[in-house]
């Protein structure tokens, strides 16, 4: 059952204060601005116009990365499909924007784009039915776009268009008799990430957007309460913000925040994995371009924690400062703990302040490598982290009214995959706050548990994928 409440929203003079400048509460702070709302107010704990979204600087956010994937391959899910294609129609605008824009913020002076339709590379040892239902509900008109990596008739038509050879084996996987099946998706490529949000942010600013950023002034530590709803909040400086309408886009932090939020969210973390490129060898640089090399992932469903054979994997050509991406959500790890503002009820919640990555993820990738990617093996590994992201328990985002709690929102619930519509998103923000009843709101409304739905979330604290329960390594076994 879905709980859509269509409750009438702020007059557009009145203040709505919104908690968290990640992907959330950037594209809802824009679309609010955009929609004519003239008092509009963002949060965060962390000065992003410091550190520019950058978790070198000390950003911790899901958002505060190198680059995050844009696809539309959805299998059959095509409201998200449908919303993915007109993402990149705005990627493609904001590439195009920024690239006149004589008043971008230092961090983003030089930069080409945001977003690089180079390729996803979906490979496994045999076609999925995930991949055969993408495949059926993608539109007639893209079809040319899908080249399953099998087909010798189709990959020839690539490469006589100009599709580098390379991007439909950057493995030699065919060479070697390795099983390999899959599809390069020519409409997909990457963004990248921290950059974008530190372009959403400066359109939020020139937007009217105020600003409140930092450990002080940026800091939620309660809701303001009237009668009858809630009031506003009050930040760690002391100061109370009155609003008409709060909406809490905290990622990870949300279920903390949130209390009732605890059914349907669930923070987790998935480990990520840098490689610098060195300067002294261009032949890396040249072969990991994204002109050569596509997004790519392996067995993304398929890995076995028992075996710890590879899967879950995905990775990225390299960035324009040498930067090569491993992503591994095979596992996605949970850190139950006491936080203060959830009291006495334990839940995972991020655990920032770890400079080491589980031993089960690092196997993975090196095994990978290994097999598929040996040149990088014998470099430095840059840096072992988590990320930490908020799943919901049918992986569908949250954007809903609070039941029970007038005067409060909550916009989460990435699940992994809400970065690539940061241009979008907050239309559907606006909506949910003026009451309209769409397809989307409908989705993504407050909602109960789904019954024999299972993604991990129903494990809890005695699942295996704790922090407590895994050995550590850090960075430098990378090459032991």
């Amino acid at each position: 059952m879905r709980h859509t409440d269509t409750m009438p929203g702020p007059k557009k003079d009145e203040a709505v204060i919104i908690v968290g400048a990640g992907v959330f509460g950037l594209s809802s702070a824009l679309h609010l601005a955009r929609a004519g709302y003239t008092n509009i107010h963002l949060f965060d704990k962390q000065d992003f116009l410091s550190t520019n979204y950058s978790f070198a600087a000390g950003s911790d956010g899901a958002s505060a990365d190198e680059n995050k994937i844009l696809r539309a391959s959805y299998g059959g899910q095509e409201l998200y499909q449908r919303m993915a294609f007109e993402a990149m129609r705005e990627w493609e605008k904001w590439n195009l924007d920024m690239a006149s824009d004589k008043n971008l913020p230092e961090a983003l002076k030089g930069t080409e784009k945001l977003w690089d339709r180079c390729g996803f590379l979906r490979i496994e040892e045999s076609f999925g039915q995930h991949e055969v239902d993408t495949q059926n509900s993608f539109p007639k008109e893209i079809k040319h776009t899908q080249y399953r990596v099998t087909d010798q008739q189709r990959t020839q038509e690539a490469t006589q268009s100009g599709i580098p050879a390379s991007k439909f084996d950057p493995f030699n996987r065919a060479s070697r008799g390795l099983k390999t099946d899959g599809i390069l998706d020519m409409t997909a490529g990457y963004t990248l990430a921290s950059k974008a949000c530190t372009y959403a942010l400066h359109l939020c600013r020139h937007a009217g957007v105020h600003l409140h950023l930092g450990p002080s002034i940026g800091t939620f530590t309660s809701f303001l309460t009237a009668p009858t709803k809630i009031a506003g909040i009050k930040t760690a400086d002391g100061i109370t913000h009155q609003a008409a309408l709060v909406i809490v886009a905290t990622g990870g932090w949300t279920p903390s925040l949130l209390p009732t939020s605890q059914s349907l969210l669930e923070t987790t973390a998935g480990t990520v994995l840098t490689i610098n490129l060195p300067p002294s060898r261009p032949d890396l640089w040249d072969k990991y371009a994204p002109e050569n090399f596509p997004v790519w992932s392996w067995n993304m469903g398929g890995y076995d924690a028992a075996s710890e054979n590879p899967g879950g994997l995905y990775g990225f050509p390299r960035t324009p400062e040498g930067v090569i991406k491993f992503g591994f959500r095979g596992a996605k790890w949970t850190n139950y703990a006491f936080p203060a503002s959830s009291g006495n009820t334990k839940i995972s919640y991020p655990k920032t302040d770890i400079e080491e990555i589980p031993e089960r993820a690092l196997n993975v990738v090196k095994a990978f490598c290994a097999e598929n990617m040996p040149d990088l093996l014998d470099l430095e590994l840059q840096r072992g982290r988590l990320c930490w992201y908020t799943d919901s328990v049918d992986n569908s985002f949250l954007i809903s009214h609070v039941p029970g709690q007038p005067g409060l929102m909550v916009a989460s619930g990435g699940s992994g995959h809400g970065f690539k519509f940061l241009p979008v998103l907050g239309k559907h923000v606006v909506d949910v706050v003026e009451g309209k009843s769409t397809e989307y709101t409908k989705m993504f409304a407050w909602r109960d548990v789904p019954k024999g739905k299972k993604n991990g979330l129903e494990e809890g604290e005695a699942g295996w994928r704790t922090l407590d329960k895994q050995k550590f390594v850090q960075s430098r076994e990378w090459k032991l």
